[in-house]
């Protein structure tokens, strides 16, 4: 059998079904704080991953261009 692989794109899209997730139920409730903390923690990993990802293809680039 063959092991299923986690490429980076599956687990960026992992990631990113995740903080939707935190984001619907945060928006029900607004005042558990505790779901605003572990959505900025998916953010920051989501961050990291695109920052690899493009860092891996040679596409890195400074952070002043991405707001030109």
């Amino acid at each position: 059998m063959k092991a299923t692989e986690n490429t980076p794109i599956k687990i960026r899209e992992e990631l990113k079904n995740k903080r939707k997730l935190l984001f619907k139920l945060f928006l029900n409730n607004p005042m558990h704080t505790s779901l605003a903390v572990d959505i900025k923690a998916l953010d920051d990993q989501l961050a990291d991953w695109t920052q690899t990802a493009c860092v891996d293809l040679g596409e890195a680039k400074t952070s002043s261009t991405h707001f030109q």
